[in-house]
């Protein structure tokens, strides 16, 4: 059975190879939708806390990667961008004292925006539609403090040139947060194509075509950090020279 997996891996990935990255994300666009649509009728899956998290208006700031480096910003409110957010951001809306203001982008917001009818559910910021490729055609440079995102970059289609573009939005850092080698994980199913890692204190975006140092692009710290049953995840701030 493991040799047959295997194998049907190594097909997959010969198939893709031979289309575009953006073809293969147009075609499985629909089982992103399906995903939301069973997290939203079970109420987070197998982490209801999670669903309880996101949809709670007054959820504080639990991602350390922005926590931790507040104190380095001094706007009031900070801005912050949640790009490939879903239909519900992961990020809490206070942390202490300071305002934040966040604003979510996901290209298949319309959809979100059904799923979240059917299910009865406000969410506490609404996702607005955009693609990651174009958010710098959406949003004035430098219109954020903070540019952000979780487990959604390695599903786009120019990974690479979405993070070009959160660099040029933000006047203090870009942070990201997604799974080590998901692609890999996941045997480059459904609209996973990219995978990011950390090869000898660098970081790297890499599919079975292309590879990429990403501190080419900009001042970069990172680390590979457990806490997830899923997978370890890759973590980085990324600051614009």
């Amino acid at each position: 059975m493991r040799r047959e997996t295997l194998l049907r891996a190594r097909l997959r990935r010969a198939y893709r190879r031979a289309l575009s990255h953006e073809r293969v994300w147009r075609r499985e666009l629909p089982t992103e939708v399906e995903f939301w649509r069973k997290w939203l009728e079970a109420k987070g899956l197998d982490h209801p806390w999670v669903y309880e998290q996101r949809l709670d208006p007054d959820a504080p700031l639990r991602e350390p990667l922005i926590a931790d480096r507040l104190d380095e910003i001094d706007s009031d409110p900070v801005r912050i961008l949640d790009v490939g957010a879903g239909p519900v951001t992961c990020l809490g809306r206070r942390h202490g004292d300071r305002r934040l203001e966040i604003t979510a982008v996901d290209p298949l917001a319309g959809a979100y925006d059904d799923l979240l009818a059917e299910a009865g559910v406000e969410p506490p910021v609404r996702t607005i539609a955009c693609r990651g490729e174009e958010i710098a055609t959406r949003f004035a440079p430098k219109s954020f403090d903070i540019a952000y995102a979780r487990n959604a970059l390695d599903h786009s289609s120019d990974p690479r040139g979405v993070i070009e573009q959160m660099l040029a939005l933000a006047t203090d850092f870009v942070a990201l947060r997604h799974y080590r080698n998901e692609a890999v994980v996941e045997r480059y199913e459904e609209l996973h194509q990219w995978n990011f890692d950390v090869e000898d204190g660098r970081l790297v975006l890499w599919s079975p075509r292309e590879r990429h140092h990403l501190d080419e692009l900009a001042d970069v710290w990172c680390a590979i950090e457990g806490g997830s049953e899923h997978a370890e995840y890759v973590v980085a701030v990324l600051r614009p020279r």
